[in-house]
């Protein structure tokens, strides 16, 4: 393919970035420590030595620890980072990339350009120059400023992603609950094509042996039917390598098995494929869907299920040592014809719109329920004809209530129901009334839709799973496991008393070894104790005033958190004039759009405000009694101070910068930036006491699936662009 085929969406201008001298130095910057001297050189067009000159005249400091690790296991930050900044011929040559690894990556790894708003803005190219007098001068100020923020970090610091060094040290005295289902995502795991020989092995020893520690005993990985049996044709072009990719898929699942943990495989299928690449039976494939420009595939096509089902038995005979695979079939993702044409989970809510092109003439002609259920029974089938004795665990997101029992009744009586634990808890703040749809510790499950699903499900004779959030959610993404532990364990304790056992925990966020993960073998007062002794209930007290804190957060449906500016925090740019951008989710750029952050308008944005104030207030009151408590404490428990400590203050920086970010917004469309200098002020600050931490504890900011949210250079970037922004406005 080419570059001019990559998705490009709406293409708005880029956004100009007057902090930085000169636009060469804002690629320097933000890719400093990440990408070797001599890369960014050959795409700047210059000499190693000019681009090691700028970096020095802007007071930048050389640090190649974690080079290579960017490249493997940081690929996502690269790309958001540079989104604004590169076009994509330039951002290929950053990465060494082709356009199809490009393509893949946008549309397969997590849904990125959904979380980049999709849309790829138009960057002029940019090349090395020689500055201006004034724009020496612009750099030499910032070189200052870097040298007093350098002055208040500590001599030694943790580089980016050395929390994997760290793994592998818990001791391994036996798993507590062998029988029920305690699953995850790993950690250290890339979410992309992770099998491939060259990709970043997802599960090590180590990581493993501190997995069952903590009593978990299944892992997950998310696979692609065709990358792993070409069961589309033998000579499709994305499914080269399958053996390769199979290969290693084995030897993951045996190396689990010596710890205990199963190996589980996420599964959307049949999964759609760009409407440019032909296969050998063009005649199963259904409409383009506008939002990827892939094509779904008909199950009702002739043949088309059939080889589905012949691929998954010969998954199940290549891979006997796997523990099962869980399906989402009404999703994100292409995949049958009617899987993005969904239904409102909750019937107050409005249709969506559909996203084909055209409609599919065979789907139409049955229900979303029959095309699930058609597709599930081709899995089954395939499983069992394998003889290879697997868990199917079917997981119900964006399953209807229209037609939710139906689809219930005819699936195979040993398909797992698994259902977002919080679906359907209600949330009232500042006034206003909301429900969470999912990714929620701060209101505590299970809610009542999930309790309708599994008691219906146990009607029509099926097991049951609960899908929750033990480490972190998009809440506070960034945070390895927020420090709300009394919050955990009483969503723990409500499911127990539902006689619901089995529990998957964790998206692919969440997925640290420890924190809260530690309630599956304690409760929260005894892990206390035995992390801080004699201080004990007094850290106990303060996780209880962390989760009554955390209560407070605006949440209605999964809008709001998927695009608040909480996940990334103090490394969110604030902007004097609107940009007129929409906000990526998650770990996207949030930039100004305050209507998103909102939930669409749902909170007013003085209630959401207000509550980020209060929260903030809260949570940072507590954060001042822990810090007291470290003062006191017995050396011996250094160790496990300093790891809470980076949690918490980390989750502070982030409210607090929420609340600072929206009364700013607020105070600038009101023309009132002469009354934001108290607000600017306090965002560098939080930017520094949030790089501190991060200098500290690699793990900040760091999740699984969509690598770091910010690090270093985020936040030193803040720091100068609050200096600019403040010198613009005030001097």
């Amino acid at each position: 393919m080419t570059i001019q085929e990559l998705p490009v969406g709406s293409a708005p201008k880029a956004l100009d970035y007057p902090h930085f001298p000169a636009p060469h130095l804002g690629v320097i910057w933000r890719n400093w420590n990440r990408v070797a001297p001599r890369k960014l050189a050959e795409v700047l067009e210059t000499t190693e030595e000019n681009i090691l000159s700028a970096a020095a005249e802007m007071g930048l400091v050389r640090d190649d620890r974690a080079l290579d690790k960017y490249m493997e296991r940081g690929f996502q930050t690269l790309i958001r980072y540079n989104w604004q900044l590169l076009n994509y011929e330039q951002l290929l040559k950053l990465l060494d990339w082709t356009p199809e690894k490009m393509e893949y990556t946008l549309l397969e790894d997590d849904f990125l350009f959904v979380k980049l708003s999709f849309f790829k803005p138009q960057c002029d190219k940019v090349v090395y120059r020689e500055l201006t007098p004034a724009e020496h001068a612009a750099a030499a100020e910032i070189a200052s400023a870097m040298k007093e923020v350098d002055a208040t970090l500590p001599a030694e610091s943790e580089a980016p992603f050395d929390f994997i060094a760290k793994l592998g040290k818990k001791p391994f005295t036996g798993n507590p609950d062998a029988e029920k289902l305690r699953m995850i995502f790993s950690y250290s795991a890339v979410y992309g094509d992770a099998l491939l020989p060259e990709a970043p092995d997802p599960f090590p020893d180590t990581i493993l042996r501190d997995y069952a520690a903590c009593g978990v005993n299944a892992v997950w990985m998310p696979g692609i039917l065709y990358q792993l049996i070409p069961y589309l044709g033998k000579d499709m072009p994305l499914s080269a390598r399958c053996d390769e990719r199979l290969e290693k898929l084995r030897a993951i699942a045996r190396r689990c098995r010596k710890y205990g943990i199963s190996l589980f495989l996420y599964f959307n299928e049949p999964r759609g494929i760009p409407a440019r690449i032909k296969i050998e039976h063009e005649e199963w494939r259904g409409p383009v869907h506008a939002s990827t420009g892939s094509r779904s595939f008909c199950p009702w096509a002739p043949g088309m299920l059939e080889n589905l089902s012949s691929g998954i038995e010969a998954l199940c005979r290549a891979v006997p040592e796997l523990g099962g695979i869980y399906t989402i079939t009404q999703s994100e993702n292409i995949t049958h014809c009617l899987a993005r044409d969904l239904d409102p989970v909750d019937p107050d809510d409005p249709p969506l719109p559909s996203e084909m092109e055209t409609p599919c003439p065979a789907c139409h002609q049955h229900s979303k329920a029959e095309n699930i259920a058609a597709v599930m029974k081709a899995i089954d089938d395939g499983m069992k004809r394998s003889g290879v004795k697997m868990r199917l665990i079917a997981y119900t997101w964006s399953w209807c209530p229209e037609w939710d029992r139906q689809l219930l009744e005819s699936l195979p009586k040993n398909v797992e129901i698994m259902s977002v634990s919080e679906t359907g808890v209600e949330s009232f703040i500042g006034g206003v009334k909301g429900k969470v749809r999912d990714y929620s510790i701060s209101k505590v499950g299970p809610g009542k839709q999930a309790q309708r699903m599994w008691q219906m499900a146990k009607e029509t004779g099926h097991p049951t799973v609960a899908k929750i959030q033990a480490n972190t959610s998009w809440e506070m993404g960034g945070i390895p496991s927020i420090p709300v532990p009394t919050l955990v364990e009483e969503h723990l304790d409500n499911l127990r008393k539902i006689g619901v056992e089995d529990i998957m925990l964790s998206w692919t966020l969440g997925g640290y070894p420890g924190g809260n993960l530690e309630l599956l073998k304690y409760r929260a007062a005894e892990l206390a104790d035995l992390q801080f002794g004699k201080s004990g209930k007094e850290v106990y007290a303060v996780w209880r005033a962390f989760g009554e804190a955390f209560r407070g957060i605006p949440f209605h449906d999964a809008y709001q958190i998927y695009y608040s500016p909480q996940n990334v925090g103090p490394a969110n740019l604030l902007y004097d004039k609107k940009t007129g951008l929409a906000g990526g989710m998650v770990c996207g750029i949030p930039y100004d759009d305050i209507e998103l952050w909102s939930g669409n308008g749902h909170y007013s944005y003085e209630v959401m405000e207000k509550a980020f104030n209060a929260v903030s207030l809260q949570w940072g009151a507590a954060l001042e009694t822990l810090r007291k408590i470290g003062a006191k404490l017995e050396p011996q428990y250094r160790d496990n101070f300093n790891e809470l400590w980076s949690r918490a203050e980390g989750t502070y920086c982030c409210l607090r910068s929420t609340y600072c970010q929206i009364a700013f917004i607020r105070l600038r469309d009101a023309g009132k930036l002469d009354a934001t200098r108290a607000l600017i002020d306090e965002e560098e600050s939080l930017a520094q006491r949030l790089l501190q931490v991060v200098k500290a504890d690699s793990r900040i900011g760091f999740e699984a699936a969509n690598h770091y949210f910010y690090g270093e250079n985020e936040l030193r970037e803040k720091i100068i662009s609050c200096r600019y922004l403040r010198k613009k406005l005030f001097f």
